[in-house]
């Protein structure tokens, strides 16, 4: 009888044509893991390639948009400083003005945009009304028409809105300082207090405090004669920068505008607030409507994009 048993030595009882063959086998799982490493590589590349090219034509297409919210914004900036100046005869003639004027821009800024095939509109939702005050004669000191120098320009409960404010100062009206009896342009409302004063300091000088506390001295750039500008909304004296100024513009609710000695500077000076009805009624100082911001809403449209977008306009 045949001894079945394995042989002792271990050893295996394997063929050398099964090795190769088991080797074969490894080696075509090799390749085709390989093949397909290669495709899914290819794959993820040809996805990571349409998502950018998506991307990318995405950000194209809406370049034309944001242009077209942006360029709207300034044309209502502009549209409202030019219906502030040469329609101020109510805040009705004013609203009627303003959606005038933006339409006017509209149909011209549409037509353009047309010509490549995109559909754009701009249309006034609302406006703010205001008030602007404002003193125009530069040999005038910054007091009432009557001459009372410590008087407030412009105070009401719901009044929280201060903006495009500047002051073109005769240097040769300045007091001595610093000192009490300077020039105080002063804002108080719920966020605190703020205050410009003005003197000469061997040379004008304007200081900035909030809430008490000195922030900013600055002296003008430059001159026109004797006069240079305090320019709140751009934070800048004379030209030259004067960073903290922006505080004072900087208000809440409850909001009072106040000169002291308003007899110890002179120009002119203009400012928007966004209350109706409020400031000085004489010839000079006087006040007019205005208005103060509106909303905007946007629309464009492309074969690839619909956009649309509600923009608060607020001039500087």
């Amino acid at each position: 009888m045949a001894d079945l048993r394995r042989q002792s030595g271990g050893r295996s009882s394997e063929r050398p044509s099964e090795r190769v063959d088991r080797a074969q086998l490894l080696l075509v799982g090799a390749l085709a893991l390989a093949v397909l490493f290669v495709a899914l590589a290819l794959l993820l590349n040809t996805a990571i390639y349409t998502g950018n090219l998506a991307t990318r034509e995405a950000g194209v297409d809406s370049a034309g948009a944001i242009e077209y919210a942006s360029k709207a914004r300034t044309a209502g900036e502009d549209a409202i400083r030019s219906v502030n100046y040469r329609n101020n005869s109510s805040h009705s003639a004013l609203n009627t003005s303003l959606r005038s004027t933006l339409r006017i821009w509209d149909d011209a800024a549409a037509q353009h945009r047309a010509v490549v095939g995109d559909g754009a509109d701009v249309d006034l939702v609302g406006a703010t009304n205001g008030t602007r005050i404002q003193q125009d004669d530069v040999t005038q000191k910054f007091t009432t028409a009557g001459g009372v120098a410590n008087w407030t320009v412009a105070s009401d409960p719901d009044l929280s809105g201060l903006r495009s404010l500047r002051l073109t100062v005769d240097e040769t009206t300045l007091a001595s300082g610093p000192s009490d009896d300077a020039f105080h342009l002063n804002v108080a409302s719920d966020a605190g207090t703020r205050n410009i004063s003005v003197y000469d300091d061997s040379g004008p000088t304007v200081q900035v405090s909030e809430n008490g506390s000195v922030v900013d001295t600055c002296s003008p750039g430059s001159f026109s004669g004797d006069t240079f500008r305090i320019d709140v909304a751009n934070a800048s004296v004379g030209g030259s920068p004067c960073p903290n100024l922006s505080v004072v513009d900087d208000v809440g609710d409850d909001l009072e505008i106040a000169y002291t000695n308003g007899d110890e500077a002179g120009g002119r000076y203009t400012m928007v607030v966004d209350e109706p009805g409020v400031g000085p009624a004489s010839s000079d100082p006087y006040s007019t409507p205005a208005i103060y911001a509106a909303d905007l809403h946007v629309t464009y449209r492309t074969p690839k994009l619909d956009y649309e977008a509600r923009i608060e306009v607020v001039p500087e």
